[in-house]
């Protein structure tokens, strides 16, 4: 069978007679001629004519795509691998498929393709495809009337392509010449828009209309959802804008009619009214000077002379009202003269210097306190520079000279060093000496002057009538306070100082009797196993006594390597709580665990494992050793959170600000060194993390450490990381 059709494909493509006549003198294709001229077909199918004479091609293809009948030698014999071929059988199960407008080489003309695919009654399986191929012009002509609209405008369709499907100037199948128009005038919506081409061959601007058609896209979108349809509305600009010149014309000559009435209306009018009204003007400068001394005359007969004769009666009552104005001016001149020695001498009774500065850092006033403070060797307080009298070095000058212009502009400096800018840095200082009395400004605004030292503060004063405004500067003298208070915060370290002494010698003098008392019974033990005995116990009492040093001078167990290491947390913190369960007695001890999974931070594991060994302790301390303690774990984006739970009695408000502070502890002399918290923090500070405690009496303390999260490591990789030991476990320090 692939022979025969082998052989009737060169047939044809050859036109060979035989092959001709046995596609279009076949049966079927003696039922295609007749169906095209309507001979044997009902009245009420017969073909429009205008469809017969516009079908340039209609053949029949087999399963294959293989011609099997035509009506005219034109069609190609394997149609298989056509668009329109596959689209009408569908895979087998056969569609309706409609091709947009294109040219066809063998029809030699732009054509619309309609296949119908031919389906088997039994099976309903695709068995051929019916194609027929229509001239576009002649079918889409006689069903459309050109729309024309004055001399040039007009109505054309094309599709989505820009192909012209009808126009009165363009052929049938040609593209527009413009091809960056196409996408402006085939939205999905109708509109009008601003073109750079007219789609017609010209290049200058035009307005062009524009509206898909729904029912012709529907109709033709079976190839692949493309063929939409579109009408293209244009009329040259010049015909367009005809009307718009036309009645911009007559506006303008009407325009020109109008100012010439309007500049003749106005010469009138002058005369009449703006002549009158200046002098009106005039006279009113007059009257606000006081230099009216003539009438106003103004004689029109209308309301000018109404307001003209209005201005003179209130010239009369002016003159008679200001007749007693200068003694009245002498009387408030010397009340303010009064008030202003009164406000003088109330300065000058305040116990604090009070300074006034212009805005070039003039001194325009100096209270007598001041006066005595600061200008003692000086006579006249006129016309002073500020920081002649202020004996301050450069770099604080420089910092009172920012607050000033800042003050200067109105805005009151709160703090010497704000958020907007730090002013001085402040020196470290060693926290158990006495200040030394240093010139040195702080977040109180003080500064020294000599021997004294000052706190200051700056305000803006508004000047009143229209006079420049001033910067005021007071200081109050603090020397004694602040010595005071120097004295009392001494005073307190020092007794914090003994209280935490006692502390440690107690701490230190447990074990050490211990180890003295077993140093004597090893002198006198003839029995070798108790002497190893008590040396254990020494050794344990040691661990004990290096335990409180460290925590005391707050330096953990080292190990043999400060590189940090990724770290299993639920590891470490496991670890910890055995740690801390085996060496007390947890029977009455209820633990809770919540894990997130495998988390890994970057730190070294000893000291993590010290900072969760104490916090662990403080909260089963605080139960003492019965209740209900939950661990949990949760992770964000960049870190994991460590949740410690105890229900204990809760911290009071009054202590919750001082738990990290070192030596602070509310448990009984010998019990905890004050240390284990703080500890704790450091260390979790070191490794780039946070802790904060949360508590309410009577509900128990939560306590909540943030750490940095990498990312979780291969099993290789993990062991030797949280496997490391130190050469000591860790001992808990109470606080």
């Amino acid at each position: 069978r692939r022979r025969a059709a082998d052989q009737l494909k060169r047939g044809w493509e050859s036109k060979d007679p035989i092959a001709v006549q046995a596609i279009t003198g076949s049966k079927v294709a003696s039922l295609i001629q007749e169906y095209l001229s309507g001979a044997k077909s009902e009245a009420d199918q017969l073909i429009p004519q205008v469809v017969r004479s516009a079908t340039k091609m209609l053949y029949i293809t087999d399963i294959e795509g293989n011609l099997v009948a035509s009506s005219t030698t034109l069609p190609p014999f394997a149609n298989k691998e056509t668009a329109w071929w596959k689209g009408a059988s569908h895979g087998g199960v056969g569609q309706l498929f409609i091709e947009d407008v294109h040219f066809d080489e063998r029809a030699q003309s732009y054509v619309i393709s309609i296949s119908l695919p031919i389906m088997d009654r039994i099976r309903y399986g695709v068995v051929g495809v019916l194609h027929r191929v229509i001239d576009a012009k002649e079918l889409i002509s006689p069903s459309i009337s050109p729309i024309r609209f004055g001399k040039t405008g007009h109505v054309m369709l094309i599709d989505n392509r820009g192909i012209v499907m009808s126009c009165p100037i363009l052929p049938t199948g040609v593209k527009l010449s413009d091809a960056a128009l196409v996408p402006l005038v085939t939205p999905p919506q109708p509109g009008w828009v601003s073109a750079p081409s007219d789609g017609h061959g010209g290049q200058s601007t035009s307005i062009i209309g524009f509206a898909p058609i729904p029912e012709t896209s529907r109709a033709t979108n079976s190839e692949l959802g493309k063929g939409s349809w579109h009408t293209f509305v244009w009329q040259a600009s010049d015909e367009l804008f005809a009307p718009i010149r036309h009645f911009l014309t007559w506006m303008a000559i009407f325009s020109l009619i109008a100012v010439g009435l309007m500049t003749s209306l106005g010469y009138l009018a002058a005369n009449r009214i703006v002549t009158p009204v200046r002098r009106l003007q005039a006279a009113a400068q007059l009257v606000g000077r006081g230099e009216l001394r003539q009438p106003i005359d103004i004689q029109t007969g209308d309301e000018i002379q109404d307001l003209a004769d209005e201005f003179n009666r209130m010239n009369r009552q002016l003159e008679a009202a200001f007749a007693g104005l200068t003694d009245q001016v002498a009387i408030k001149t010397q009340q303010v003269e009064s008030l202003l020695h009164s406000t003088d001498e109330i300065l000058d009774a305040v116990p604090t210097p009070i300074i006034m500065v212009n805005q070039e850092e003039q001194v325009q006033y100096i209270n007598r306190v001041g006066r005595d403070s600061f200008l003692a060797t000086r006579g006249s307080t006129e016309s002073i520079p500020l920081f002649e009298i202020l004996p301050v070095d450069a770099t604080l000058r420089m910092h009172l000279q920012k607050e000033f212009r800042r003050a200067r502009n109105g805005g009151k400096v709160e703090t010497a060093s704000g958020a907007e800018e730090t002013a001085v840095v402040k020196r470290p200082r060693d926290p158990l000496a006495p200040e030394t009395g240093t010139a040195e400004p702080n977040n109180r605004q003080e500064i020294q002057i000599g021997p004294r030292r000052y706190h200051y503060q700056w305000f803006h004063m508004v000047g009143r009538n229209q006079g420049e405004d001033r910067v005021g500067l007071v200081f109050r003298d603090t020397t004694d306070d602040s010595l005071l208070q120097d004295k009392i915060i001494q005073a307190e370290k020092s007794g914090s100082l003994g209280t935490l002494t006692a502390g440690i010698g107690h701490e230190l003098n447990n074990p050490l009797f211990g180890i003295l008392g077993l140093g004597e019974a090893i002198e006198d033990e003839a029995d070798l196993d108790r002497v190893r005995s008590y040396a254990r116990d020494i050794v344990q009492h040691g661990r004990r006594m290096a335990a409180i040093i460290r925590d005391f001078t707050g330096v953990t167990a080292r190990e043999t390597s400060d590189q940090r290491h990724p770290v299993h947390l639920e590891r470490e913190l496991d670890q910890a709580i055995m740690t801390i369960t085996g060496s007390m007695d947890s029977s009455g001890l209820t633990i809770q665990k919540m894990y997130a999974g495998d988390t890994f931070v970057l730190a070294l594991p000893d000291q993590l494992r010290q900072a969760f060994t104490n916090l662990l302790m403080n909260a089963i301390q605080a139960m003492k050793g019965r209740g209900s303690l939950r661990l949990s774990t949760s992770l964000t984006d960049t870190s994991v959170v460590t949740t410690i739970e105890d229900s204990g009695p809760g911290i009071p408000k009054q202590h919750l600000s001082k738990i990290f502070d070192p030596f602070f502890t509310t448990k009984e002399q010998g019990e905890g060194s004050g240390l284990g918290l703080t500890v704790a923090r450091r260390i979790i500070k070191k490794f780039g993390g946070d802790i904060r405690i949360e508590s309410q009496e009577g509900r128990g303390t939560s306590c909540i450490v943030t750490l940095p999260l990498i990312p979780p490591l291969p099993p290789s990789q993990e062991a030797p990381c949280i496997e490391s030991r130190s050469r000591s476990t860790p001992q808990p320090s109470s606080s």
